[in-house]
């Protein structure tokens, strides 16, 4: 992975994909200017706590929340989310992933999802008060089902006798756990196991690693929630000692320290000085004969390439924290949304420490630390500190942009999109293809 990663940071950077050509949406009732266009994506965690699924959801305008529960409202919100997933090309993202979509009942009728891949999609049928679960709904899922697709629903939407039905037909239930009263959540994964037995439970809302320690403790198989990328506050924050050695070496590396002063430093840390050999003699650096000393190995890699090394360290290294790995693949996520957000407009350097500024973003959550004590002991840029410690400078909308794509501020996106001369349209396509490039390369880790 390390690899793959250090070899494409060392190319120049692609420019942002072209918009992806638009699918011609189903006639509504509700003006097309009023419908939400943005996705946004929430992570699913599995029980080993590396992501195993994403939903995805609309930005609502704020004007628009108002009458959300309109039949004619849900219908043009359902067609511009089936379409927007479309033309992000979704299924390149169901290999390994599974994708939640939230539907109503009525849009199980929906022409695009006839030609809808099966494989990794699950259905999350929303039903609201209105929502109808008839016999031809019932009949629409049992179709469905037999051509592979899955369907979730949510524990309090499903207890009244006339939807036991549908709880039936779904393979996962969603419980809201926010309230971490452990009693309720466990009363209401009884009720629902003795309407349906073997259903999977999917926790959502999880506020804290607290709460998801518990529900890991109880049945649940997928979590999800703000406690993944949450900013833990300790009392007392530490960083291991693995980190703070990688911190040192990048701190070394930026400001020019010479190869012996390096390799003084690997010497002191025998397991980080096995990692940089391997990875210098690894087919993918492509050399003839192999590299038995560190100073040798560092004259290879070269200060840029090792520089970059050290920054994946940072999340990979040392000893396992809980969460690493999901927050690697978010990092991932930010930075090259970020990055291909820049394009064209700015040049290579300032693209790479763009995509820098989006990886770095989540390394107060991965050390346990504020971002100001984290960056006190790294040399970076002013443009990247700015952006990181107070969300200004020229690479603040961009990593803004990137972040925004886990929220819901459909005002601001348009604000910042506007802001760095490019399309709302374009967001939703680099976006998917920042999915699919770090789901490739934190697969491995």
């Amino acid at each position: 992975m390390l690899n793959r990663l250090v070899g494409m940071f060392n190319k120049e950077q692609a420019p942002a994909p072209a918009p992806r050509a638009a699918v011609p949406a189903e006639p509504v009732s509700r003006p097309a200017e009023k419908a939400p266009s943005v996705m946004r994506r929430e992570a699913m965690l599995g029980r080993d706590q590396k992501i195993a699924a994403y939903t995805f959801m609309l930005r609502r305008a704020t004007d628009d929340a108002s009458d959300a529960g309109l039949p004619e409202v849900q219908r043009l919100y359902d067609d511009t989310l089936l379409g927007n997933l479309q033309r992000m090309d979704i299924a390149r993202l169901l290999g390994q992933r599974h994708a939640f979509v939230p539907i109503a009942p009525a849009s199980l009728g929906h022409p695009l999802i006839d030609g809808w891949p099966a494989a990794g999609t699950v259905w999350l049928l929303r039903l609201d008060a209105q929502a109808l679960a008839d016999d031809a709904v019932l009949a629409r899922m049992t179709e469905l089902k037999a051509r592979g697709f899955q369907f979730a629903v949510q524990a309090d939407e499903v207890m009244r006798p006339e939807r036991h039905p549908v709880l039936q037909l779904a393979d996962y239930v969603e419980v809201d756990v926010s309230s971490e009263d452990i009693p309720a959540v466990t009363a209401q994964l009884a009720a629902v196991s003795k309407i349906a037995a073997g259903k999977k439970f999917v926790a959502t809302d999880v506020q804290t690693l607290e709460a998801f320690h518990m529900c890991h403790k109880l049945q649940f198989a997928l979590f999800m929630g703000p406690f993944i990328t949450r900013h833990e506050t300790l009392a007392s924050p530490t960083m291991g000692p693995s980190r703070a050695k990688v911190l040192d070496l990048m701190n070394r590396v930026r400001t020019g320290a010479e190869q012996p002063e390096l390799a003084a430093q690997f010497r002191q840390d025998p397991a980080l000085s096995v990692r940089l050999l391997r990875y210098v003699n690894s087919p993918g650096m492509g050399l003839m004969n192999k590299i038995g000393g560190i100073e040798q190995a560092l004259m290879v890699m070269g200060q840029d390439k090792l520089y970059r090394w050290l920054t994946l360290i940072l999340f990979t290294g040392g000893q396992a924290q809980e969460l690493d790995h999901a927050l690697l693949e978010n990092a991932l996520v930010r930075g090259r949304v970020a990055e291909q957000l820049a394009g064209r407009a700015l040049f290579a350097k300032a693209r790479d420490e763009i995509f820098v500024a989006g990886l770095f973003s989540l390394l107060d959550v991965v050390m346990h630390m504020p971002m100001e004590q984290v960056l006190k002991q790294i040399s970076l840029p002013a443009e990247i500190t700015e952006a990181l410690l107070h969300r200004q400078g020229p690479y603040a909308p961009y990593l803004a942009l990137a972040i925004a794509c886990e929220q819901d501020d459909q005002s601001s996106i348009e604000a910042l999109a506007k802001q760095i001369g490019r399309d709302v349209a374009d967001i939703n396509g680099v976006h998917m293809d920042a999915l699919l490039w770090a789901q490739q390369l934190s697969g491995d880790v």
